[in-house]
């Protein structure tokens, strides 16, 4: 029959002890290892930008504790390099030695903890000039309106253009800066939004959104019958037209309804297209004079005519 030994709990309390001493006298020695230490590039010329991705990390060969060094894992502070002072490579290219940078990182680093050596010789850096450039703000707005509602007049955009910053070859195919996506629903009434611009990499702006102005109104048709003008007519001909006056119809805003009438519409037929496009009638084309004025036809939309020689 087997037989059990027990075991006092007093010799784990002395286990666990004994291995806590060791730990604080092994932790409390000095050490020599390698710590990576995140990186910060500061002061670059503001009329300058830096087109590669130098290293966010630096790997450090340091001495001291084993404390220090555990803590040193675990910091978050950056050490970091003072771009004025680069050396010329080449054309837009620059660099650093990292040894000539060793006082400086020896103060950032953790109280306690000795610089031996940094593991990277120098950094390089293509750095290119900044050029301007001015360009309208592209909405990119969807909108839907409750039923008997529209814009009085077009989406205001403010500013409705910006100054952009970025290397030459960034800016060259830039046409404009559109704005993020956004959608607005069911709109009755003036709407006003602030829209992040949608920036692309490698660019800088002076702001990062726009203010866009929906004016809205409850709309209305509205309907005149206004004469036709024939435009392009050889002296020597004549023309007789049928019928000589067409209806237009157009939406229009409860509010400026009053301010349609016959002078906001120029209705004309071009006789030249009568041999251009070698059709036996006239089509009547509509000119609105009008901002206030949306989704205009007109009836008919064909004319007859008979020719005078």
């Amino acid at each position: 029959m087997a037989t059990m030994i027990k075991i006092p709990q007093s010799f784990f309390g002395f286990l666990l002890a004994a291995l806590l001493f060791w730990l604080l006298i092994n932790l409390s020695k000095e050490y020599t290892t390698t710590v990576n230490v995140a990186v910060a590039y500061n002061n670059i010329a503001a009329n300058k930008v830096i087109i590669n991705t130098p290293p966010e990390e630096l790997t450090l060969n340091v001495t001291g504790t084993g404390f220090k060094l555990i803590i040193a894992n675990f910091s978050r502070e950056k050490i970091s390099f003072d771009l004025k002072d680069l050396k010329k490579r080449s054309e837009n290219y620059y660099f650093l030695l990292c040894n000539n940078y060793k006082s400086n990182i020896q103060k950032e680093l953790l109280s306690g903890l000795q610089l031996v050596s940094i593991t990277k010789d120098s950094i390089i850096f293509n750095i290119q000039e900044l050029q301007s450039k001015k360009l309208p703000i592209e909405a990119k707005i969807t909108t839907t309106f409750t039923k008997g509602f529209d814009l009085t007049k077009p989406v205001q955009v403010s500013p409705d253009s910006i100054t952009v910053s970025g290397t030459d070859m960034a800016l060259r195919d830039l046409k404009a800066i559109p704005t993020k996506k956004i959608e607005i629903k069911n709109i009755a009434s003036n709407t006003t939004k602030n829209i992040p611009l949608d920036i692309p990499e490698n660019i800088r702006t002076s702001i990062e959104s726009v203010t866009m102005d929906l004016y809205v109104d409850r709309y209305t048709e509205g309907t005149l019958e206004l004469p036709v003008t024939i435009i392009n007519l050889p002296k020597e001909e004549k023309i007789n037209i049928y019928p000589n006056t067409v209806k237009v119809t157009f939406k229009v805003g409860l509010q400026n309804f009053g301010k349609i009438n016959s002078e906001s519409f120029y209705v004309f037929c071009d006789y030249q297209e009568i041999k251009k496009e070698q059709v036996p009638y006239l089509i009547p084309k509509v000119e609105s004079k009008s901002t206030l004025v949306s989704s205009v036809r007109i009836l008919p939309e064909k004319i007859d005519f008979l020719i005078h020689r």
